[in-house]
């Protein structure tokens, strides 16, 4: 049941889970200090998602594949979690970024998504080549 990710598919194929925390204070803090620091924090969010204050931890995002997925998020009224079209843009568009600037020498992220990206890179190359 635990942790809660909110995910990005991208043209791979490729889920990228960003991880959601419910330690607010913890986060606030972090996120102050950043903004202290460099006037804006782009890899944490504090937001509400399914009526809860939520961290969303685009620095701890990590690639993996549809089939690690044990379950969905699902909600007391047995729907799943949905994040609202505005937020899920805000989000996409946070970890985009950070994309962009790893890619020019700037890594905020704190996992090593090069290494684990190639590993699901490998797993998606090999499942397609037993499937054709």
């Amino acid at each position: 049941k635990r942790p809660t990710y909110f995910t990005i598919r991208d043209e791979e194929g490729i889920l990228w889970f960003i991880p959601l925390s419910s330690k607010i204070d913890k986060y606030k803090k972090i996120v102050d200090r950043k903004i202290k620091k460099y006037g804006k924090c782009d890899t944490i969010l504090i937001r509400k998602i399914t009526n809860r204050e939520s961290a969303i931890l685009i620095q701890n995002a990590f690639p993996t594949l549809e089939k690690y997925i044990d379950h969905e998020h699902i909600l007391s009224n047995g729907k799943p979690a949905k994040v609202i079209e505005s937020l899920k843009e805000e989000i996409t568009s946070k970890f985009l970024y950070l994309l962009i600037l790893k890619k020019n020498g700037i890594n905020l992220f704190f996992t090593d998504i090069d290494r684990i990206k190639s590993i699901m890179d490998k797993e998606l190359k090999e499942t397609s080549y037993v499937h054709n």
